[in-house]
């Protein structure tokens, strides 16, 4: 998988949900129009009041969600065109963040439940944004191969002063055989020239993993 089959992937599964987005949007502002003009300035019901301020709650999260999923759609969209050899500095927790909004779509199809973990504070990294994303979507594509029905957690952390991504499988009925796949894929593939991913166990040796992202020389070593 290049850069740009991980951009179209996210991309396809951002618009999916922003169509969505505007969708709710389009029939809760139709509802509440409905709801206003047949009161034709009479007082309202209190079952009018009610679903009134349904639809535009609705309205409301919908515009939200739209919001976050369009600063993470703009994210990608300048760290896809970042000068070649660029290495950031980025933020892990926004990547990770960005990463759970873009891939949400194709994580439902998989039943993949995706989450970002909290962190106090941004972990910076020198490592090119969009290698990320790609070493992330890999790591999705190895528990949805097992078919999926499982839970991961992302987090932006630091093993041994190293900056990367703690990926946790935290439930689901194909916990044990993501683990599997994860613990049997060091090595991810796809990597730009001059960058390397490696997935290794947590040293408890629970069900979490440690993305490391790091430079390398053009053959790899």
């Amino acid at each position: 998988m290049n850069e740009s089959q991980c951009m179209a992937r996210l991309l396809a599964s951002a618009v999916h949900d922003m169509r969505n987005v505007l969708a709710v949007i389009r029939e809760s502002a139709g509802l509440a129009q409905d709801l206003a003009s047949l009161a034709g300035g009479k007082t309202v019901s209190a079952q009018g009041t009610e679903r009134l301020s349904t639809a535009l709650g609705e309205v409301q999260r919908s515009i939200i969600q739209g919001a976050a999923l369009s600063e993470a759609m703009d994210y990608m969209a300048q760290a896809g065109g970042m000068e070649p050899g660029g290495a950031g500095p980025c933020d892990l927790a926004r990547v990770c963040r960005s990463f759970c909004l873009l891939a949400a779509r194709q994580a439902r199809a998989a039943q993949i439940h995706l989450t970002s973990g909290e962190t106090d504070e941004p972990v910076w990294a020198n490592v090119p944004p969009l290698a990320v994303l790609r070493s992330l979507l890999e790591v999705f594509d190895l528990c949805a191969s097992v078919g999926g029905q499982v839970n991961l957690r992302l987090t932006a952390g630091r093993r041994q002063k190293e900056e990367g991504i703690i990926v946790e499988a935290l439930e689901g009925a194909n916990r044990e055989m993501a683990l599997a796949a994860m613990t049997g894929s060091p090595m991810l593939d796809g990597i730009r020239p001059g960058w390397r991913a490696v997935l290794m166990p947590w040293r408890d040796a629970g069900p979490r993993f440690f993305l490391s992202i790091s430079a390398c020389d053009s053959e790899g070593e």
